[in-house]
C-alpha cells in the first residue's frame, strides 16, 4: 500500500501538472498578469516536487517495495534523484529568465520533458480483449519511454526550424542537457558511492 510520503508525492506532481497546463492557457489568452502572479506558486510546488523527489525513492527502498525488473535498487534510487535534480535546475533558470519569454517556455517545455520518463514507465493501457488486464507500457514498449520525451525536443527543434529558420541557442543547450542526463545518471549508478547509498537507504532506521 502507498504510503503517505507517495501519496503527497503524487499530489504535488499532479498540481504541477495541472499549474502547467493552466499557465500555458493564460499565456495563450493573453493574461500575462496572472501567468506571472502563478508563476510564484509553480516555483513553490517545484521546489516541493525536488525535495519529495528526494525522499520517495528513499522512502520506497526503506519500507522494502519490490520494484520493477529492470530496476536495481541503486538504479531506481539514483535514476530517480537525478532526474528531478535536474528538472529543479531548468526550473530554477526558467524562474531566474522568466522576463524572456524565448528562453522561459523552452526551458519549463525541458524540464516537463525530464518528468516524462518516470511518469510513463508507470502507464498501464487495458487489454482490448480482455478488459481487466492491463499491460505496462515499460514492459510492453519500452523504447517510447525515452522516444517520446525525445520527441518532445525534436519537436521543439523544429518549431525553433520553422519560426526563427535556425535552433536556438537555448533549445541547443537545453536539448543537449536533457540528452546527456541519461548517460550522466548512468555513469553515476555504476559509481561506489551510489551503491553504499542505495544500500544505506534500504537499510537506514
Amino acid at each position: 500500500m502507498p504510503s503517505l510520503l507517495v501519496h503527497l508525492h503524487g499530489a504535488v506532481f499532479s498540481s504541477w501538472i495541472i499549474l502547467f497546463v493552466v499557465q500555458s492557457s493564460l499565456v495563450s489568452a493573453g493574461n500575462v498578469r496572472l501567468h506571472r502572479k502563478l508563476g510564484m506558486v509553480g516555483a513553490v510546488i517545484a521546489g516541493l516536487m525536488v525535495v519529495l523527489g528526494v525522499l520517495t525513492p528513499f522512502g520506497t527502498l526503506r519500507r522494502g517495495v519490490q520494484l520493477p525488473s529492470i530496476f536495481t535498487p541503486t538504479s531506481f534510487l539514483i535514476g530517480n534523484v537525478f532526474g528531478i535534480v535536474i528538472f529543479g535546475a531548468f526550473v530554477a533558470v526558467a524562474v531566474w529568465k522568466r522576463k524572456n519569454r524565448i528562453v522561459h517556455k523552452r526551458l519549463m517545455l525541458i524540464a516537463n520533458a525530464m518528468l516524462l520518463p518516470p511518469a510513463l514507465s508507470r502507464m498501464a493501457f487495458p487489454v482490448m480483449a480482455h478488459p481487466r488486464m492491463t499491460f505496462p507500457l515499460m514492459v510492453h514498449y519500452p523504447f517510447l519511454i525515452g522516444a517520446i520525451p525525445l520527441g518532445m525536443i525534436v519537436a521543439l527543434f523544429l518549431f525553433d526550424l520553422a519560426t526563427h529558420k535556425r535552433p536556438l541557442a537555448v533549445t541547443v543547450i537545453g536539448g543537449f542537457l536533457f540528452w546527456a542526463s541519461d548517460p550522466v545518471s548512468d555513469f553515476i549508478i555504476k559509481t561506489q558511492l551510489s551503491q553504499h547509498i542505495a544500500l544505506w537507504a534500504q537499510h537506514h532506521p
